[in-house]
């Protein structure tokens, strides 16, 4: 409820400047606020922030470990969710080098392999996702299908 009344006052506030000086224009809003290229303004959750990951060795990535990895979502363009992360594949040493993620698609669901290059780690309602800026589920879905053996 408080992100309702932050963007009714950040509104309010703009709307109350009538001075065409750009710097009696600007208000101040908290770190974490992000505005949309549409205009809308979120704000930033209340509490504390998530703990930035810290994980390092074998079988992690982005400071994230396998598992957290396998748990999370794939974000693309605009912060929309695109795929589920099914696994992760890893080169001979153990390091994580890529992500099998899971389109959903009809009539059946797809799974796309995906190098690392490109993702970021993520704070999602306090959970770590991935996230690729330049990333759509159309890019997704003309990747080649990875087959998993014993399906």
């Amino acid at each position: 409820m408080k992100a309702p009344l932050f963007v009714l006052m950040a509104a309010s506030a703009l709307a109350a400047c009538a001075d065409d000086s750009p710097e009696k224009n600007q208000v101040a809003l908290p770190v974490g606020t992000q505005i949309a290229d549409n205009g809308v303004v979120q704000a930033p959750p209340s509490g504390s922030a998530p703990t930035i990951p810290a994980a390092t060795g074998r079988g992690t990535a982005f400071g994230l470990t396998t598992e957290q990895l396998e748990d999370a979502d794939l974000y693309g363009a605009g912060n929309v969710k695109i795929a589920e992360i099914e696994r992760v594949t890893t080169d001979a040493q153990g390091n994580v080098n890529g992500v099998v993620v899971e389109i959903d698609a009809e009539p059946e669901d797809r799974e796309v392999l995906l190098p690392l290059t490109g993702l970021e780690p993520v704070a999602i309602a306090g959970v770590w996702h991935l996230r690729g800026n330049e990333l759509t589920r159309e890019r997704l879905l003309a990747l080649p299908e990875v087959k998993r053996t014993g399906r």
